[in-house]
């Protein structure tokens, strides 16, 4: 009955192995997590830049588009053109006169010019 408390305890080796394969495992696996969480960082900053510079772009385009809608303003063109003192009048709407495209071939287009 007391035979088995009276024996010693002993590791065999390949415990030991199992146990220093284990220990590598573990290792392994945090040193692949704290990369993964590293690169993930170094890419949401990334996203982030790319989202400030996108914001950019698009406000610089409002930025075009309202100077672009200045310059067209006729009113605006006008008042400015006056203030310059330029001698351009402004063209009665009869003197206009709408010319619609003429649909050529490509080779007449190329035989017109010199």
């Amino acid at each position: 009955m007391n035979k088995k408390r009276s024996q010693t305890n002993q590791f065999s080796s390949i415990h030991i192995i199992m146990v220093i394969v284990v220990t590598a495992l573990l290792a392994t696996g945090g040193v692949l997590h704290a990369f993964i969480k590293n690169r993930n960082l170094v890419v949401d900053r990334e996203i982030q830049q790319s989202s400030k510079r996108i914001a950019e772009c698009e406000k610089n385009i409002e930025v075009v588009q309202m100077k672009i809608s200045r310059e067209l303003n006729r009113p605006m063109v006008r008042a400015e053109l006056a203030a310059r003192g330029s001698q351009l009048q402004p063209i009665p709407s009869q003197a206009i006169e709408v010319v619609s495209p003429v649909t050529t071939a490509v080779a007449s287009v190329a035989q017109t010019t010199p």
